[in-house]
């Protein structure tokens, strides 16, 4: 598994209100949409936290992923002020304009 592309999409979930409420509703049309194109056993752990955490609110679980990562990495994810685009490569594709 890719942890770089587990760990910024959780960063992204946590930081990002819209991105978390529309991957709750519809999470393989908002990955994809964004960017992110997931192996079968990343989507499988995706779908299953996606299965234990639906009892959750958006709030309650965006605060979770913030301490998730900040216990893993020793700090809180950013809040980028505008979305950007962190490198490209096999898993995720370049897109026009930078942004994804």
């Amino acid at each position: 598994m890719r942890e770089k592309i587990l760990r910024d999409l959780a960063s992204r979930a946590a930081t990002d209100p819209t991105f978390l409420r529309r991957a709750r509703q519809d999470l393989q049309g908002t990955l994809t949409r964004h960017g992110y194109y997931l192996t079968d056993d990343e989507r499988s752990l995706v779908e299953g936290l996606r299965r234990q955490t639906a009892s959750m609110t958006d709030e309650e679980l965006a605060r979770t992923l913030a301490n998730g990562l900040e216990k893993r990495s020793g700090s809180p994810p950013a809040r980028p002020a505008v979305p950007s685009w962190r490198g490209s490569g096999p898993a995720r594709p370049a897109r026009p304009g930078g942004l994804r």
